[in-house]
């Protein structure tokens, strides 16, 4: 594959304008959109533990709309509980079976407040989630790429040229953006080199935009060092010789966690990382002619979220448009877990979501993993750390997807980023992962 490469010392098409331009031809692609239906948590799930001879009382807010809602009560062993929404009692002793699940009827308002007292006996856990259902329409079309940082640009371009992508496109940098770094986070301005890299130029699915924060912007965190970490632990691309690749990529230097490995599903896959230490995932896809000589990566397939709570985050993102869905659910141990760098068994249930058709295709893959289980948070902002941070997506109307998303309850990070006509906002996923939607702007 030819490398096409935008020599420095020519002045490139800007950051800005490169995304619009991007936007633009997604927009002539996209479906309409319609309203989404979904059972968001407006709060939850938490899991209270009676400790005997020790009465506790537990309290919290949460956002949310005015309307009727569900509290859902997972019993186990539990004859009595006081729970207070608003300030009223929404539960009684008769409505404790000691095992199983209770659903009690709520009305919430846009600001909410629950107080849980759990008594000192009998010992038992008692689960508690608030859901509401809501439908919007965020004109959510497309995955434009997924964000990662890395602490050297020009070692980064080289990874990219071994894998086989397409150059830079639309390179830009340094620069610096009052507006882009409040909306990213920052109190003042960053320095930075970007560039967006694809396996197509142009590209008709999602592509990197790679970021290097220099100076002080620049955090010193490393990306996730283990695949079951909360957050976006790697992105899976496709290969029609993925034993082909494995020696190659490992000719030229490349870490991979394992040998390629099955998968219980019947999957061939092998991770591998770029010189951060960054996870990228392999898998094979159909056999093309025979082996080549070099490497044979076709598109991305999906970008991986690691989840606390799966019903939550599942729901989320059908709000804003993921409603196609395929259950992906595994557990193994021997070649299984090591290629996923563990030495133990490892289990996980997700499930991968879509947009469906129109699209382009790529999916997201949402992640719970019960064994081995890591509840270290995802990254905070800003969006300065290593390893994939964020991930965007095109809307038709900003302006409309932002006044929506803030009627349903939830805050942008900050103001929005860009021109007047185009812009960027993030808002935050249940775990704290960083959506940002990019769209013109309307009055």
């Amino acid at each position: 594959m030819n490398n096409i490469k935008s020599p420095h010392n020519i002045p490139a098409l800007s950051l800005r304008a490169a995304r619009s331009a991007l936007f633009l031809g997604f927009l002539a692609l996209a479906p309409s959109a319609s309203a989404n239906e979904a059972n968001l948590t407006r709060f939850g799930p938490e899991v209270y533990e009676f400790v005997q001879g020790k009465p506790t009382t537990y309290s919290a807010t949460f956002r949310a709309i005015d309307g009727p809602a569900k509290l859902v009560l997972q019993d186990n062993g539990v004859a009595n509980a006081w729970i207070k929404v608003n300030g009223r009692s929404v539960v009684e002793p008769k409505d404790f079976s000691a095992n199983g699940e209770v659903v009690l009827p709520l009305k919430l308002n846009r600001e909410n407040t629950i107080e849980v007292k759990v008594p000192g006996s009998p010992i038992g856990k008692l689960g508690v989630r608030v859901t509401q259902v809501t439908q919007a329409n965020l004109g959510l079309m497309r995955q434009g790429y997924f964000g990662l940082n890395t602490t050297d640009m020009e070692r980064q371009r080289a990874f990219y040229d071994t894998l086989g992508f397409i150059g830079e496109i639309y390179p830009a940098g340094p620069e610096t953006s009052t507006t882009f770094a409040q909306s990213l986070g920052f109190p003042v301005d960053y320095l930075i080199h970007v560039s967006l890299h694809s396996l197509e130029d142009p590209p008709t699915a999602p592509f990197v935009d790679t970021v290097q924060f220099r100076g002080d912007s620049y955090r010193k965190e490393p990306p996730y060092a283990n695949l079951n970490h909360i957050g976006m632990a790697y992105a899976t691309y496709s290969t029609t010789d993925l034993d082909g690749d494995h020696a190659y990529f490992q000719s030229e230097g490349v870490e991979f966690v394992s040998a390629p490995a099955k998968a219980p599903n019947g999957e061939r896959f092998v991770f591998l990382k770029d010189q951060d230490g960054t996870f990228l995932k392999l898998i094979q896809t159909t056999v093309g002619d025979g082996p080549t000589p070099g490497p044979d990566l076709v598109r991305l397939v999906n970008t991986n979220i690691n989840v606390t709570d799966l019903q939550r985050s599942r729901e989320f993102y059908r709000l804003l448009g993921f409603t196609i869905s395929e259950p992906i659910s595994q557990a193994g141990s021997g070649e299984f877990s090591a290629a996923h760098g563990f030495d133990g068994p490892i289990e996980f249930k997700g499930e991968d979501i879509s947009l469906g058709a129109g699209t382009d295709g790529a999916t997201l893959q949402l992640r719970q993993w019960n064994n081995p289980y890591d509840d270290s948070p995802s990254y905070p902002p800003p969006v300065n750390h290593l390893g994939i941070d964020r991930i965007n997506f095109y809307v038709k109307d900003l302006t409309a997807s932002i006044k929506t998303m803030n009627e349903l309850g939830y805050e942008q990070l900050g103001p929005i980023g860009g021109s007047s006509e185009f812009g960027i906002v993030f808002f935050y996923d249940p775990d704290g992962i960083k959506v940002q939607l990019a769209g013109p702007r309307t009055n």
